[in-house]
């Protein structure tokens, strides 16, 4: 409920004299005040305006207050709208029970203490505004979230398409691509890296020993110094096959995944 905060009371009976001084008793509350002198004309203006509250007389030629709250209760708008009774005369415990049944959720006798009618009112305004106010809120975070998805979709999507651009580059290239866990010992291998190295993909376990063995013991030790460095989340390196059939030479970059575990990524070429 941006700028304006204030709710609308529509107070409802057929004696004006009781009207202006239900509009009196409740000014003190700083909200808007709807009269209406019958229920018809209360109908149209629980049509036109979105009402917090409504004080309703009981006892009111052609449509009682009872009947007029069964009807407010049958239009979804208001079905939990607060209705407050007033009655100058004494309500039995059936009546009342007839009161609640037909939505009411409060009973004011006559004479109105002007503190206890305020009090009453000034509850249901309030929990009428704090609910509108967080209705509000979660159409808000709603929108943020969606959003947000719409972000991560669109960065997944450019994520994807930059993925495809780049296994199309290894291949014309004649080039691989391998990431290594360093903490698991976990390597993953594309098609290229297997054809670089010339090992066969169904029967070549990708173990750091195995792997080992395929790169030249000269940069063996450099490439484990250079993924050890721990102040540089990315570095350069390079690297020659065991049997001199390849070399990989490009960024190994340090990624951190959910797990914490850095991982080591390199682009080879025959």
């Amino acid at each position: 409920m941006a700028g304006d905060d204030k709710v609308n009371i529509l107070l409802v009976d057929d004696q004006p004299a009781k009207l202006l001084s239900y509009e009196a008793i409740l000014s003190e509350l700083d909200e808007r005040l709807i009269k209406a002198a019958s229920a018809k004309e209360a109908l149209e203006h629980l049509l036109k305006h979105e009402i917090a509250v409504i004080l309703v007389d009981v006892c009111m030629p052609e449509l009682d207050g009872f009947q007029l709250a069964a009807m407010i209760r049958e239009h979804p708008r208001f079905q939990r709208t607060a209705i407050i009774f007033i009655s100058a005369i004494h309500l039995t415990d059936v009546d009342r029970l007839r009161a609640y049944e037909m939505g009411a959720v409060d009973y004011v006798p006559v004479p109105v203490i002007p503190e206890v009618l305020r009090a009453k009112v000034k509850i249901f305004a309030e929990l009428y505004r704090k609910t509108r106010q967080l209705e509000q809120l979660n159409r808000e975070l709603e929108r943020r979230v969606a959003e947000r998805t719409a972000e991560l979709e669109a960065s997944t999507a450019r994520l994807l398409q930059s993925e495809e651009r780049r296994s199309l580059a290894l291949a014309a290239g004649q080039m691989g691509s391998w990431e290594w866990d360093p903490v698991s010992g976990r390597f993953v291998w594309d098609d290229g890296q297997y054809r670089i190295f010339g090992v066969d993909p169904a029967t070549f376990d990708l173990t750091a020993d195995n792997v080992r063995v395929l790169v030249h013991p000269e940069d063996w030790k450099h490439l484990q110094d250079a993924r050890r460095r721990p102040t540089r989340p990315a570095f350069k390196a390079s690297f020659a096959s065991a049997a001199r059939t390849g070399s990989c030479a490009g960024a190994l970059e340090r990624r951190w995944r959910a797990s914490t575990r850095p991982t080591t990524s390199c682009a080879s070429a025959a």
